[in-house]
């Protein structure tokens, strides 16, 4: 999510044009294409990747050539890129939404384990600042899917509050128990 969201965001940025958009943008996108080239590097080399595989193959192919198509789809007018804005926005807001799908987990174990706290101290700076620059320009897509990162990452942030990482009750009950039964 991460190549396809910086490369919308860039693509928005030059094509609207908003300037404030591309310099992070562009960044985001050339870390995230060597991530994705080191990833498949290592995976085409054998390396034991359960998740890298033919469907997340389809996908990167998929993000690339969208990419392009986009590309040249904002390029055509000022609507398109608002357009390419919008899907932006879209994307956006999925993967700042992405470490919630833990969130029943963590509320049953009762333990913020597997939220990651660099990640969503990161997106709670990161869509507070955004936030800022969507309200300065007067911009929707900024401010709308920033302001919900915001939300998000605060809501993460209070999750590791309540339950901090550590050893689960419920782990510890599973561990017990499987103790228990060796004795048998």
């Amino acid at each position: 999510l991460m190549f396809f969201n910086c490369a919308l965001w860039t693509i928005w940025g030059v094509c609207l044009p908003m300037p404030p958009a591309v310099p992070g943008n562009l960044l985001g996108l050339v870390a995230s294409s060597f991530y994705l080239l080191f990833c498949w590097s290592h995976v085409l080399r054998g390396a034991a990747a359960p998740t890298w595989n033919r469907l997340t193959a389809l996908a990167t192919a998929v993000a690339v050539l969208l990419n392009f198509s986009m590309t040249g789809y904002a390029m055509a007018s000022t609507q398109a890129a608002e357009n390419v804005g919008r899907l932006a926005m879209l994307i956006c807001i999925c993967m700042f939404a992405a470490p919630l799908s833990t969130l029943g987990q963590v509320l049953k174990e009762k333990s913020s384990e597997l939220l990651p706290p660099a990640q969503c101290t990161m997106q709670f700076c990161n869509c507070l600042l955004w936030t800022v620059v969507g309200v300065n320009q007067k911009s929707m897509p900024i401010l709308v899917c920033n302001a919900l990162g915001l939300v998000l990452g605060a809501v993460q942030l209070g999750l590791m509050a309540v339950f901090p990482s550590g050893k689960s009750e419920q782990l510890e009950a599973k561990k017990h128990d499987a103790k228990m039964s060796d004795f048998k």
